[in-house]
Order: C-alpha cells, then structure tokens, then sequence
C-alpha cells in the first residue's frame, strides 16, 4: 500500500491471468476463422448475382450484387478490426484496444447504412420515373436469388451462433446485416413476380419496405456497441457492494465503477477500515477483495482497490476487535507477537487485557521486560479505556531436528487417535505430524469436527484432546491441533 492505495489485480495471480490470456486468444482465433469462412461464402452469391444482373441487364440484381460485396468488405473489415483487438496492452494502451472490435462493428454499421442510402436512392429513381424500369427477367434471375438466399441463410445461421458463442459484437453485427441482405434478395425476387405480371412499380415500393427494416436493423447494432465505447458500467454497484462488505475488516464501500467489453472488463473502488490497522493486514483485505470480485465477475481483467482510513466515531463502541487489532499491530510493529489474547471489561468502559506475547528467545530478560513494557504502554495511550495488562512472555517457536529416535512412532499415532476418539467419537484426525528427540516430543494434527460447532466449542474440544494428551505422553512438550469442518478438503503434506 503506497499512499493510502492498494492495487489488487488480475495480473498479480499469474495462473489466473495465464488462464485469461489463453482464452482470450482461443475467443480471437475462434473469430477470425469464423469471418474467413463467411467471406469465402458471401463470394459465391455476389459471382451469380452480378454475372446474371449484367447479362440480363437487371438494376435490382446488380445492386444486390453490389450490397453482397459490402458482406465481404465488412468481413475484411472484421478481420482488421480483430487484428487489431487481440494485441496485447501496452504501454500506450494500458487497457489493451479490445474496443477495435466495438469500434470495427460500427464502421459495418455505417456500411449497412450506406447500402440502405443506395437502395433509397434506386426505388426513388424508379418510382418516379417508370417508364424507365428496363428490365429481362428469366430463369437465370431467379436460380441467382435462389443462390444468394440459401447461402445468406446459411452465413446467418453459422455466424450468429459463432458469434453469441464467443461474444462478438462484430461477429453479431455482420449476421445482422447478412440477414437483411435476404431480405433484400426476397424484395427483388417478388419485384421481379410483380414485372413478370406487368406491374414494375411493384419493385420500388418493395425496396423502401426492405430499406426501412434495413435502417431498423443498423439502429439495433449502435444500441449494443455505444454503451461500450461511452463506458457505460458492466457490474452492478450494489451487488459489488454487497461482494465488498462481505470481506471482514471493511467499515464501507464507495466510488465503485466499472466498464469496458463484455469479455474484458475493468473495475475500481474505494473502501475504508480501521485507521489503526497494520498496512500488512489492508494490503490483505484489498486482495480478498478481488479475488471475490473475480468469483463474482469471471471476464474481470483487472481491478483498482483504493484504501481509506475510515473516520473514528465520536463515541467508539469498544469491541473484543477494537481492542485486540490495535494491541496486535503495536506488538507486531516493536517485533512481537500476540496469541490467546483475553479482554475484561471490568468497569464500564474499562478493559483489562491478558496476553501471550512471543518475542525472541536469545534475549536477555531485561531487555525482553523493557520490550512489553513499551508494548503495554503504547496500548495504553492507543487504546481507550485499557487500564491493566497482564503479558506471559514466550519465545518464538524453534527450529526442531527430524530425528525421530525414541518413543515408537506407530505407538504415538495409535494413542493420538484414540484420544482424539474418546473426546469426540465423531473426530477425524489427519496430517499427524511427529517430532521425537528421545527426550522431547512435538505432534501436530489436523482434526475434522462438525461444521455447525461454535469456534469457542471447537476450541474447547482441541483443549481437552491437549490436555489428555499430555496426561498420556509425559515428554510431550508442544501440541498443535488445527480444528477442521467436516468435509474439507485438502492437499496431502508430505
């Protein structure tokens, strides 16, 4: 935390942003095959739609052929837009450029457009000068449309569904616009019917119905793309509030924003904890924090955590936490450590504390006095209310020998789970862990207990297993007993 700011990201969890990477690259690869395939296709209708449209001298066909040839634009446009989105961020784009694709998507909007100006242009013309309309219809006109019509439907199918698969905006937008090129090509089929039976108005009123639905179809695509160009915000505030004042050391939440693509998305915000808390323990809690915001939010590339202290109230209403964080993070910064820590409110508003205190065990006693004397009188002025402290002093934990001569190994175990048994018949012990010097003996164990147990009744029950535990192996010197729920699942330690 540099500055009250801690910045909890993606990138700090490198299997997590290994995994990202990796499947966002398989996202940008899926695409590109997807829009090589159907610019191969959207050829073989524009050949048969402007060979025919020529020969026979056909507008209608010829402009259909034209809008085609759009498609396959747009694919190369798709194409480039995709190149361009998968590079990596960099210096000069932090947040990589993912937005080409959104930015490519409306570029195909415009030529969606575009053609729908052209086609306007076209009826108009007609419709008010048909005497004008020269137009050959035969079989080839038809077996052209035909052609175009079931590739186009094809090229929708495939794509939209490649393109909600992968959650592409450009993959979607381009199946859009497909679509409305049948519609198009159904418009010119039924013009040429109506010029068949003598009625060639029949064609340029059916091109301004189509032109309306084509202009309907490119407003629905800049609804999409807009709100991820103008940032508009990807996770709900109060749900990320709601994630946020779940993690235990945070008074509030505020500021929390967020933006980006559907399948890169960014994320800030501001908490506040206690001003007395250790840099450490924040620096924990801003982790905790996006790695639950993660949980919630999988395509969330990144997240900005900004710490706070939070304002002391004017009354502060004195807690087992208010007391105990405090007096933990005043040893711990004069080189201490704090276990089994007690508080007695003796009067109202009056705390006496009780406290094992580890330090290290090559000091002199007299230093090791004059330290928790410091401890205990920073806490006196710090804490509120503090009017006694009784401290046990107690080295730090030493570096044990893996000699295990003595006392049979097997033997230990055995009488361990029968103990654990006796004091609870439902417990389950694993991970036992051994240390026999001959003269002294150290055992840790992990036991399952149900998980609906208080903490105060599953330590109570881990301090009846120690203390008969003692009354069978008389060298036993220390004894750590991790409390578990049942069900838990854990890696084998060796």
């Amino acid at each position: 935390m540099e500055n009250g700011k801690t910045r909890s990201s993606v990138k700090d969890n490198g299997q997590v942003n290994q995994n990202s990477q990796e499947g966002k690259i398989d996202v940008i690869q899926g695409i590109r095959r997807v829009l090589w395939f159907t610019m191969f296709l959207n050829f073989v209708p524009t050949f048969w739609k402007l060979t025919v449209g020529y020969l026979t001298n056909s507008l209608s066909l010829i402009a259909d052929g034209f809008d085609s040839v759009f498609d396959a634009a747009s694919n190369v446009i798709g194409l480039v837009g995709i190149w361009v989105a998968a590079k990596p961020a960099s210096v000069k784009y932090p947040y990589g450029q993912r937005k080409a694709e959104t930015i490519t998507a409306l570029v195909i909007c415009y030529m969606l457009f575009l053609t729908t100006w052209e086609f306007v242009k076209d009826a108009i013309s007609r419709l008010m000068n048909p005497t004008q309309v020269s137009l050959q219809v035969n079989f080839w006109s038809f077996f052209a449309l035909g052609v175009s019509i079931a590739f186009h439907f094809y090229v929708v199918h495939y794509e939209l569904k490649a393109g909600r698969k992968l959650q592409s905006q450009v993959l979607v937008a381009d199946a859009m616009h497909t679509r409305a090129d049948i519609l198009i090509s159904v418009a010119v089929g039924l013009g040429l019917v109506f010029v068949l039976i003598g009625i060639p108005i029949a064609d340029p009123i059916l091109a301004l119905v189509v032109a309306v639905v084509i202009a309907n179809i490119g407003i629905g695509i800049i609804r999409e793309t807009i709100p991820t160009l103008m940032d508009k915000k990807i996770m709900p505030v109060d749900k990320v509030e709601q994630i946020v004042l779940s993690v235990p050391g945070i008074r509030s939440v505020h500021q929390v924003r967020s933006r980006g693509h559907e399948q890169a998305v960014f994320a800030d915000l501001h908490i506040r904890v206690d001003p007395g808390m250790s840099t450490e323990r924040a620096h924990a809690i801003a982790h905790e924090v996006g790695r639950r915001l993660r949980q919630f939010e999988k395509d969330l590339q990144d997240v900005t955590i900004h710490v706070e202290p939070a304002d002391k109230p004017a009354s502060p209403v004195m807690t087992q936490e208010t007391i105990a964080t405090p007096y933990r993070r005043i040893a711990f910064g004069l080189g201490a450590s704090i276990h089994d820590l007690w508080v007695h409110e003796v009067n109202p508003g009056e705390y006496f504390l009780e406290s094992h205190v580890e330090i290290d065990g090559s000091m002199p006693l007299k230093q090791a006095h004059e330290l928790i004397t410091n401890i205990e009188n920073r806490a006196r002025e710090e804490i509120p209310g503090i009017k006694g402290i009784t401290s046990h002093l107690e080295p730090f934990g030493k570096l044990t020998s893996s000699n295990t001569t003595g006392q049979d190994e097997e033997s230990v175990i055995e009488e361990i789970k029968n103990t654990v048994n006796l004091i609870h018949p439902d417990a389950e012990c694993h991970n036992i862990k051994i240390y026999n010097d001959g003269s002294r003996l150290l055992i840790s164990l992990h036991v399952n207990l149900p998980g609906d147990l208080s903490l105060v009744d599953a330590h109570g029950i881990t301090l009846d297993m120690e203390t008969r535990l003692r009354e069978k192996l008389p060298n036993l010197e220390r004894v750590t007993i991790h409390p578990e729920p049942m069900g838990t699942v854990h890696e084998s330690q060796e």
